[in-house]
């Protein structure tokens, strides 16, 4: 094993550069993970363009997965797992005693490790992101197994994109069989809620996008979207209405980022409908909105950060069950030293070229 490894490193804002790190001793309460494979999406744009704020250098990557490396004997009992296992990282345990822990709500601790977000590079370990060819097992790290038998695709997609579909349209929305239900946004994130709302029995499912969204809404329809909307070509407003033969959508999930989709998604539910907003606008973008369709209609309005830890778990049962193939949403795989143009296609800065989904492999 070399005594050093390679990571995408945000060094600033528009600018990654592929850096050379030491490969950490492990102590008792430490692991190395041997990264497999590491899921881009929408949110590594906004740290890239600096939409969101980092603690520069940082090396990006939340959605991970790999194979254990190097485990202390205390890590192994903490997590439960031993050296050469396959498993995926997603967040972390909460630290049990601050006020969000004791509310349930431990993917909001401020004292939780936070893989490709919150991390610097600069101090050891170093290794706090997936676009590595390594990575550092912190104590407070979620790991869960996943079968040898699972695609990497697929396998990259359960906790960090899958988990949230179900989290976001199934807990937060409270999809239920016979529901009619709204996916703004054909991303990742959107097919993820369109393959839940499905497997919830949803009874239609529309999915909207953009001009350059037609293969993503190509996709959509074999994760179980029953009409796909080009909301440049139609009116997605006048088509939920005809659809549904006036009675409007009852659950409506906001995955686009689009200031003005999440105000079109108000307009498509019905009285006390309730709508998610999963999609990241930015840290200084304004949405306007007409409040007293809220007030008048009563409807819900649900923020959805991140999926449970046990979303982790109940999605990997779901996947394996139905053997649905998942990774048919990953469209571009790129190199560890194609890190920077991978993120700025799934920006939309790369002509012809708008992932799905992406994938890095170290």
């Amino acid at each position: 094993m070399s005594e050093t490894c390679r990571a995408a490193t945000l060094v600033e804002y528009g600018k990654i550069e592929v850096r050379e790190y030491p490969v950490p001793d492990i102590p008792p309460d430490g692991g190395l993970l041997k990264v497999e494979m590491g899921g881009v999406c929408g949110t590594d744009y906004k740290y890239y363009t600096g939409k969101l704020n980092l603690p520069l250098p940082m090396i990006l990557g939340h959605e991970i997965l790999g194979r254990v490396e190097k485990l202390g004997a205390r890590a192994a009992q903490i997590h439960g797992v031993k050296e050469g296992d396959r498993v995926i990282i997603k967040g972390s345990i909460g630290c049990g005693r601050c006020a969000d822990c004791r509310r349930g709500g431990d993917r909001f601790c401020k004292q939780r490790a936070a893989y490709g977000s919150r991390m610097s590079s600069v101090d050891p370990p170093h290794l706090f992101g997936g676009f590595a060819e390594y990575l550092y097992i912190t104590p407070t790290a979620l790991l869960t197994r996943i079968s040898d038998d699972l695609p990497p695709e697929a396998a990259a997609l359960v906790g960090a994109v899958m988990a949230n579909g179900f989290q976001w349209a199934l807990r937060h929305g409270g999809v239920k069989m016979g529901d009619f239900v709204l996916i703004q946004g054909p991303g990742q994130q959107g097919l993820a809620c369109t393959f839940a709302s499905s497997h919830a029995g949803a009874a239609r499912i529309f999915v909207a996008g953009i001009g350059r969204d037609k293969s993503r809404l190509e996709v959509a329809e074999k994760f179980g979207a029953h009409r796909t909307i080009n909301v440049e070509e139609e009116n997605v407003t006048e088509v939920i209405r005809e659809e549904t033969g006036g009675a409007m959508c009852d659950v409506a999930v906001d995955v686009s980022g689009s200031p003005a989709a999440i105000a079109t998604s108000v307009e498509c539910l019905r009285r006390q409908g309730k709508l998610v907003l999963g999609g990241l606008t930015g840290d200084k973008t304004l949405t306007p909105m007409l409040m007293d369709r809220l007030v008048w209609g009563e409807i819900c309005v649900q923020g959805a950060y991140t999926g449970d830890n046990d979303a982790i778990d109940a999605t990997l049962r779901l996947m394996e069950t139905t053997g649905f193939p998942v990774e048919q949403m990953v469209s571009h795989t790129f190199s560890l030293d194609e890190t920077e143009q991978c993120i700025r296609a799934v920006g939309g800065e790369v002509p012809e070229m708008f992932p799905t989904k992406a994938l890095i492999k170290p």
